[in-house]
């Protein structure tokens, strides 16, 4: 039998599972309103059409209506509401869908933020492995505490070469010998130290020059430090003991010769007397 379907009004099979229209369960689901004869549903508590209350222990009379075959009914329009279960299905649905996007989101954002610090990590290891500063190595240390063992070990390999550099330099320097700083230049001709430590030996040597302030020492300064910064005052020393030198020679043949007029003169006036 035809009937109107309770919930959306649209026509329906009463012996059909579901409503076509608005997927509401039909059959076994109705009874006769008994006093204005709706088809209402079981469990309403007074009919909708004519507010008669309904006795919950009423027979089901849903089967003196229906007496003709189910016949198949064609899809109505849907508009009238969503299903109540297909409506709870969307939303769980919706609800899965968007937790799983999110953790989707998350699991990217993790693998992108760990694929960029060990990116960050590999940068900073490469360059302190190529950095002759030991502050350089020690700040790759403190920032990546969780940086591979294999890094880790080698720049603290790298930093304690660094360390004892550092340590070889500084007993030069106290040393104050050019034999030490020549050899730590040898040892480490990259050393950031290496210029400083030239310097030293320059000023060393031209010490040197000075103490012993002689023509030889300053030619000697001159011929190992062309560029060196004292090099001029080198030169200047140079040619005064030179300028010295030459008035001395000079004096020294004037003399000669005045010693010889003299002994030339006592010579002649003894010979006419003989």
């Amino acid at each position: 039998m035809i009937i109107k379907c309770p919930e959306c009004g649209h026509q329906v099979s009463d012996r059909a599972k579901i409503c076509p229209s608005c997927g509401i369960e039909i059959a076994g689901k109705l009874v006769r309103c008994p006093d204005c004869g709706e088809i209402i549903f079981k469990d309403e508590r007074e009919c909708p059409n004519c507010h008669c209350s309904i006795n919950a222990a009423a027979p089901d009379t849903t089967d003196d209506y229906a007496l003709t075959p189910e016949v198949p009914q064609t899809q109505g329009p849907v508009g009238h509401g969503e299903p109540k279960k297909k409506s709870h299905t969307i939303l769980w649905s919706t609800v899965i869908v968007a937790f799983v996007l999110a953790l989707i989101i998350v699991f990217l954002g993790i693998y992108f933020f760990q694929k960029s610090q060990q990116e960050n990590e590999l940068r900073a290891y490469e360059n302190a492995m190529m950095s002759s500063e030991p502050a350089v190595l020690q700040n790759f240390l403190d920032m990546y505490v969780d940086a591979s063992v294999a890094h880790r070990d080698s720049v603290k390999a790298h930093l304690e070469i660094l360390k004892k550099v550092d340590r070889d330099w500084d007993n030069a320097v106290k040393s104050k010998s050019k034999a030490a700083l020549q050899l730590f230049i040898d040892r480490n001709p990259d050393n950031i130290h290496i210029l400083e430590a030239k310097l030293i030996i320059d000023s060393l040597d031209f010490d040197a020059a000075k103490l012993e302030d002689s023509m030889d020492s300053y030619q000697k300064y001159m011929d190992s430090h062309q560029q060196g910064q004292y090099y001029d005052e080198a030169a200047n020393a140079y040619d005064r003991l030179r300028e010295e030198a030459e008035i001395k020679r000079r004096q020294a043949v004037q003399d000669s010769i005045q010693k010889a007029q003299e002994a030339a003169a006592a010579a002649e006036s003894v010979a006419p007397a003989q």
